[in-house]
């Protein structure tokens, strides 16, 4: 067995080592270079509701602090999913002084973390900027971390299927993205984005050992790519109505310093409707497909609750979220949901594809008084018969 099979593994077999093979989906759900980077994208996020009710306070003198300077704000951020474990995110806030335009939120700059229970880690910085009175929106991030994954084949079939194989991805990550504010528009942004990434993969065969000992190989990863993006929501944290839509394309080549050389296109589309003051109807579709040689922990997954990542993955996958959220107190908020997704070689092959699909519940709790940012405990139910229980910060969608 050669010893460049873990990170040359590829939908059409074997490839040898400089050849390309392998990211939100950092959606989770990705290559891990991208993983690493939406990790770091969400802490920020996540405690951006905690920053804009410290601002609030001070706008309202309920703190004798002012942004004329700017001011810290430090956030702890518990999490649990299937993929990586339970854990706890850390983050540092840097609120930049208030824009003598007043124009667009506050640039915000940040270091942040995680460590979970299966000795994942990430750790970085990120920064957020709105310039030109919010025409052109910037986010950087830079960081590292080390991932313990899990390796169950494509298809969702095969030898791996039950018994999947661990292994662990390296990587440092230099990530930047550019929106412009698409003329004669309000919600519509378009622009480019970069990816650079240096690390290693390893894969460790537990049930073979000392006979067939951890093997891997460093690598490299380049990107550059397209996004697009609508947002009408009313409100970022808890939207009640209105649509949110996005769609890229990165090339991974040499021309960006890759190893590997594949494309990834990636579509979602989140509807919301407010159904009473109390219940709000939301839906959520999204697809990744892959072209060229897409390494194995890059490949397509299906993003069904209660699912590792990596279980059901191939060239081609789409999930559909289904969720009623009711508020019955203004701080607390009972969810159902029911989630679906597809796997397949082909695109038109897709619904006929492996599937897999399941149904949950949660109660959510409001974290801040004034911003509807929620931390709940959520339950999926698998077609496998399985019970999953996991910590949800925020709304999947």
């Amino acid at each position: 067995m050669p010893a460049v099979m873990p990170v040359a593994l590829s939908r059409r077999g074997w490839v040898a080592n400089e050849v390309s093979a392998g990211g939100e989906r950092m959606r989770w759900y990705m290559m891990p270079a991208v993983l690493v980077a939406m990790v770091l994208v969400s802490i920020a996020n996540a405690a951006a509701p905690q920053a804009d009710e410290f601002i609030g306070n001070i706008e309202q003198g309920r703190t004798g602090s002012t942004l004329e300077k700017g001011n810290v704000v430090v956030v702890p951020i518990p999490m649990s999913n299937p993929t990586l474990g339970s854990g706890l995110q850390l983050a540092g806030l840097y609120l930049h002084p208030s824009r003598g335009d007043g124009k667009g939120p506050n640039p915000t700059t940040g270091i942040g973390g995680m460590y979970t229970d299966s000795d994942s880690w990430v750790a970085g910085i990120f920064h957020q900027d709105y310039l030109f009175e919010d025409r052109l929106r910037v986010s950087a991030v830079a960081g590292a971390g080390s991932l313990k994954l899990e390796y169950y084949g494509f298809g969702g079939e095969g030898a791996f299927a039950d018994r999947p194989l661990d292994y662990t991805l390296d990587m440092s990550i230099g990530y930047f993205r550019a929106l412009w504010r698409l003329p004669g528009t309000e919600h519509w942004f378009a622009g480019p984005a970069l990816l650079y990434s240096q690390g290693r993969v390893e894969m460790n065969f537990p049930q073979f050992e000392p006979v067939l000992p951890a093997v891997g190989k460093d690598i490299a990863m380049g990107a550059g790519g397209l996004v697009l993006s609508y947002d009408s929501r009313d409100n970022n944290y808890y939207p009640r109505r209105g649509a949110n839509f996005s769609a890229s394309w990165f090339d991974f080549s040499d021309t960006f310093g890759s190893d590997f050389d594949y494309g990834k296109t990636r579509l979602s589309y989140s509807q919301y409707w407010s159904v009473s003051e109390k219940l709000v109807l939301a839906v959520n579709g999204e697809s990744e497909r892959g072209s060229g040689a897409v390494p194995f922990f890059s490949q397509s997954a299906v993003t069904v609750r209660g699912y590792n990542r990596g279980r059901y993955m191939d060239d081609v996958a789409m999930t559909v979220h289904l969720e009623g959220r009711y508020k019955f107190h203004p701080r607390w908020m009972w969810l159902g949901f029911y989630d679906h997704g597809w796997i397949s070689e082909a695109a038109d092959e897709l619904l006929s594809g492996e599937s897999a699909h399941s149904t949950g519940t949660g109660l959510h709790w409001q974290t801040t008084r004034d911003k509807p940012l929620h931390l709940g405990l959520d339950v999926a139910f698998t077609a496998d018969n399985d019970t999953v229980f996991f910590i949800q910060l925020g709304e999947r969608f």
